[in-house]
């Protein structure tokens, strides 16, 4: 019988030295092309048609407070976790602990401005099977303020 669905997701995740699924090597090869050493992809250089083939894989943040906040999260994502995460917080998404947790994972990402690649897989919701590779990278907007643009991707 399936468990009933929790209000928060969980996961188990653990840093690689560099992503090994081929959309996630697109984007930041993408990424790396669009942007000046040392510093973040500007929003207003991201082109998302660019990437057509990655969309439904990737997501975009915005720093809420402490928190960030997802502005857009492609379809593939939200289908395989069964949540529409758009317009959510870390916070609302992954509970206070675990979403605390992956904004000072973000914090480190957009300040570093180095590429953060995590694989594991998810915790509860009959969704453990599921293997996924997330590479979070620095995206700049135009006021200034740094989120992480990303792509989730399953290992099928």
């Amino acid at each position: 019988m399936l468990q009933k669905k929790s209000e928060t997701l969980g996961y188990s995740s653990g840093p690689v030295d560099a992503p090994s699924h081929a959309s996630n090597q697109a984007l930041l090869a993408y990424w790396e092309n669009g942007r000046s050493a040392g510093v973040p992809l500007m929003r207003a250089d991201f082109d998302p048609l660019h990437l057509p083939k990655l969309l439904p894989g990737i997501f975009l943040t915005e720093p809420v407070g402490t928190d960030f906040r997802f502005r857009l999260v492609g379809s593939h994502v939200e289908d395989r976790i069964r949540r529409k995460l758009t317009g959510k917080t870390l916070s609302e998404v992954f509970g206070p602990d675990l979403g605390r947790e992956t904004a000072d994972l973000y914090r480190n990402v957009t300040e570093d401005c180095t590429p953060l690649t995590l694989r594991g897989h998810y915790v509860g919701d009959n969704l453990e099977h599921i293997d996924f590779e997330v590479l979070h990278l620095a995206i700049q907007f135009e006021d200034g303020r740094r989120g992480v643009l990303g792509g989730q991707f399953a290992f099928d």
